[in-house]
Formats: C-alpha cells, sequence, structure tokens
C-alpha cells in the first residue's frame, strides 16, 4: 500500500511539473499525458464496503478543459473527508498528494464511516466533503441527496457475481441472475451448470451491494427472502463465504467490481459474464457491462469548504481524473486510460 500511494504521488507530481512548463492548457485527450502514468496498476488495499448509483453512461471527455489547477494545503487545512469504504485508497492517495503528508498522517486522518452514515455526517455539519457511492432508498427518502447536496460524479463502479472457479457456469444472462436470487432457479442444471442445487449469499437489506442488487439488477422481482438464504454481513463475509462454502462450486454472491478485484480476492473466484460482457476496466468505463453506477465527490450546498470545492473540480478535470484511474478505479470520463 505504502509503496503504491508513493508510486501515485510521484506520478502525479511530475506530471504536474510537466504541465506547469507548457504554455498552452492542459487538454482531455489521453495522449497528452505520460505513458509511464497511464501504465502503472494498483496494488491491494484497505477492506469494507460501498453503495449504488444510476446507471447513466459515462460523459465523453471534453474538449475544453476547466482551467482548475490541482489545489494544495496544509495537512491542519486539508477537509473533512468521509465517504464509502472502497473508496478510502482514493482517499488516502489523495490526502497526501494535496497536503504532501506521509502515509501515517494520512491514515490518521481518513476514519470513513460508510456509505449511507457518511451522507448523515454530511448533512449534519460533521465532514466538509464525500467520496461515496450512492445511498441506500431509505437515505435517499430521508434526505434527498440529489437536491439538498452538490454530486459530483468522479468515476464508476459496478455490480459483479462471483462464483467458483470450479463452477463450469460462466456466463449468466439478466434473467437468469434474477431467477437464482429470486429463488425461482434452485438447480445449477437450470442454466447449464452441474445438478447441483444453487447456494445464493444476500447481503443485508441497508448494504450498499444490496442497494445495488435491487437497483440494478432485480427491479421489479423481488428478493428471495433472508429466512432462505444466507446473509452475508460484510463485503469481505460475502467473498470469505462464497470460497469457504463446503460445497464452493455451487455458490455463488454479488460484489462490488472494485472491491472484489483490488481490496479483497481470491484466486479460486471468479466474475461472471452478464449477457455476453465480462466486467472490466474497458467495459464498465464503455457501458457496455450493464450493472454500472457512478460514485461521486459531494460537497454540502451551504456552507462549503474552498479547499473541498478546489478539490471536487480538479477530480472533475482529464489530470484528476488520470489520479482516479490510477488509484484502480474506472473513470468517468471515457478514453481516460485506466490500468485494467
Amino acid at each position: 500500500m505504502k509503496r503504491f500511494i508513493s508510486i501515485i504521488i510521484a506520478a502525479l507530481l511530475v506530471f504536474s511539473l510537466a504541465a506547469c512548463r507548457r504554455t498552452e492548457p492542459v487538454v482531455t485527450d489521453p495522449t497528452d499525458t505520460p505513458a509511464e502514468f497511464l501504465d502503472r496498476k494498483p496494488t491491494q488495499a484497505p477492506t469494507e464496503a460501498p453503495t449504488e448509483a444510476p446507471t447513466e453512461a459515462p460523459t465523453e471527455a471534453p474538449t475544453e478543459e476547466p482551467a482548475y489547477e490541482r489545489p494544495s494545503c496544509s495537512y491542519s487545512e486539508y477537509p473533512r473527508v468521509d465517504g464509502s469504504t472502497a473508496n478510502i485508497p482514493m482517499a488516502l492517495a489523495l490526502i497526501q498528494l494535496i497536503t504532501g503528508c506521509s502515509e501515517s498522517e494520512a491514515e490518521k486522518s481518513i476514519r470513513f464511516s460508510t456509505t449511507d452514515y457518511s451522507y448523515d455526517a454530511l448533512n449534519e455539519g460533521k465532514c466538509d466533503m464525500l467520496l461515496v457511492y450512492e445511498p441506500s432508498m431509505p437515505t435517499k427518502q430521508k434526505l434527498d441527496p440529489e437536491n439538498r447536496f452538490d454530486m459530483r460524479p468522479i468515476g464508476l463502479d459496478a455490480l459483479v457475481f462471483i462464483t467458483n472457479t470450479d463452477n463450469p457456469v460462466d456466463s449468466l444472462t439478466i434473467e437468469q441472475i434474477q431467477g437464482i436470487f429470486s429463488g425461482r432457479i434452485k438447480n445449477w442444471s437450470e442454466v447449464g451448470g452441474l445438478d447441483a442445487p444453487i447456494k445464493a449469499f444476500q447481503r443485508p437489506e441497508l448494504s450498499g451491494s444490496q442497494t445495488l442488487m435491487l437497483n440494478l439488477c432485480m427491479k421489479e422481482v423481488p428478493m428471495a427472502p433472508v429466512d432462505v438464504v444466507t446473509v452475508s454481513d460484510s463485503m469481505a463475509d460475502v467473498i470469505d463465504d462464497i470460497a469457504a462454502y463446503d460445497n464452493s462450486s455451487n455458490a455463488i454472491g454479488y460484489s462490488v467490481y472494485y472491491y472484489a478485484k483490488n481490496m479483497y480476492s481470491y484466486p479460486n473466484l471468479k466474475f461472471i459474464t452478464v449477457e455476453g460482457v465480462v466486467p472490466t476496466n474497458e467495459t464498465i468505463n464503455s457501458g457496455e457491462y450493464p450493472f454500472i453506477n457512478p460514485f461521486y465527490a459531494i460537497l454540502p450546498r451551504n456552507s462549503v469548504d474552498k479547499t473541498a470545492e478546489a478539490i471536487v473540480n480538479w477530480l472533475q478535470t482529464a489530470e484528476g481524473q488520470y489520479f482516479v484511474a490510477n488509484c484502480g478505479y474506472v473513470p468517468y470520463m471515457k478514453g481516460i486510460a485506466a490500468g485494467d
């Protein structure tokens, strides 16, 4: 983790120094950024869980970039940041980049309360900005965040389905997934697999991935009742449960792409192809994968911290999107390289 964050910070400093020597404005063309900055891949990072968001397609990179330079401030002046657990690696890299602080100082500062609680924290003035996924329906109904807050999409994630590599089923349709998790399809032979019962793991009602599951996949199809399925309490738990289940090739569950790919992965687990599309950085960035959702940098509409606002503005520029990509996330702009 220390090496990963140091590489990101060093690369962005080189990028910024190079940009300062040019007289023309920075443009959003990915070829305008040094190749070595685009090609690095992320390593592993912290643990826990995120949330949902709409399936709107990513935006094209604009032809002219707003004149937002990367801000800087002292460690003591850095805004209070909260958000989703899957965004912790980005938050750690960001505070070090903006303030020049050490990793240990960053870890002391970044204490994320998870998605729904962080929206409450912003609403109550306990933080200045969020790096966060979309909240659950109860929180949306309570706070009306789209009207109450300034929500800026900065990256994309996806709902992914995970099974054991021993399972011969590699691909499912949306209808088949709905059938499995509603309890209508009970045996793998019904979807081209072995004659074996399906063990489907769910998440708790207010968890981020459950919100994604309901909004992106199940829609009007009711989930199987929790008294006849196994509910995994955390994002780590559901991956552990699938990997450790006695008949592991029979198990299936769901998670968030970034978390399952970069933060908590097992070599004996695989992503299910959905409607013929494998979840990758490229298929998520292009909108080809069916279950994508943005995550956000969010500010309050009143009493905005100026440094927080400058950071959010910068994250939406091409340089900020390269930063998002090199933290291992899928950027929101189309055409920004995201090391897969």
